[in-house]
């Protein structure tokens, strides 16, 4: 297997700690498991986790292998990469795909099809999904590599910019707005989500692209990445997603893959370069005709 490594140029006087957790982003998990499982190196030369690093010191980490859950096998199925790197994956994900096993989706998922392709790179990762999307939800999804690039993009999801397509339901006569209304999880429901005063904050901004006769193309931002926060939000305003079977009328012969919510596209800054990057994909195609 590939072991992940890692190099810092240390800029001042510091501990090792200090400096993993300040200055490279690193989780105080992350950073207990690579003193317990991993090792460390200053200017090429072993060190302890207790070491002290000076100005111009190079602190190399060398991460352990991660561990993968019970249901967590690699599975051969088809990826649409968009791009990849050592340490990030953006796909574009179909319909009908769930991004991790279920009760009732043992297998076909994104999680598993992510496994084989790290086997087939020989890299001892499990999946860490930074963005995630419903399984009916179609688009642009970020997956973190490895542990490392997790703890990063974690530290930072708000400055992961995601725009969303979808068709609402009716004519929604309007230029745009922001839904700002708390979202919590439906009492008698697992699955189900509601507009409430005791949910967790969140904040959509829509804008209004074309209007149909039935349907309404809008794109959305999120500020908040509360579950199903689009599909809610858009039906608390009367205009659910089309072929929406929790918070709309279904699905329909137009709308046979579930609702019509696409990410068409993400904007980020690299975990370990800082580089800002934009990713986009086209919404299905069978969306033109409706």
């Amino acid at each position: 297997m590939n072991q992940l490594v890692k190099r810092w140029k240390v800029p001042d006087n510091t501990t090792i700690s200090h400096f993993l957790r300040k200055k490279a982003s690193f989780s105080r998990q992350l950073l207990r498991k690579v003193k317990i499982q991993g090792s460390f190196y200053i200017n090429d030369e072993p060190a302890s986790h207790w070491s002290t690093l000076k100005s111009g010191d190079t602190l190399e980490v060398r991460f352990p292998e991660e561990e993968r859950g019970d249901r967590m096998e690699g599975e051969p199925n088809s990826l649409k990469i968009v791009y990849e790197d050592e340490d990030i994956i953006v796909l574009n994900k179909p319909a009908q795909m769930a991004v991790s096993p279920g009760k009732d989706h043992e297998t076909g998922t994104l999680a598993q099809a992510l496994l084989h392709h790290y086997d087939q790179q020989k890299l001892p990762f499990t999946v860490h999904i930074v963005t995630r999307l419903d399984r009916n939800t179609t688009g642009l999804i970020l997956v973190a590599k490895h542990q490392y690039s997790h703890s990063v993009l974690s530290s930072s999801l708000g400055k992961v910019d995601r725009r969303y397509t979808a068709l609402v339901e009716g004519r929604l006569l309007t230029r745009g707005g922001v839904i700002n209304r708390p979202i919590r999880r439906q009492p008698d429901s697992i699955i189900r989500r509601q507009v409430h005063p005791d949910g967790r904050e969140a904040i959509t901004e829509f804008k209004v692209k074309r209007i149909g006769r039935r349907y309404t193309k809008v794109e959305c931002k999120l500020y908040t990445g509360r579950t199903h926060q689009i599909r809610v939000h858009m039906a608390s305003i009367g205009h659910p997603v089309a072929g929406d079977s929790l918070y709309g009328r279904g699905k329909s012969k137009r709308f046979k893959e579930g609702q019509a919510l696409h990410c068409h596209q993400l904007a980020l800054q690299h975990p370990w370069t800082g580089k800002t990057m934009m990713f986009t994909a086209d919404p299905p195609t069978e969306w033109k005709s409706k």
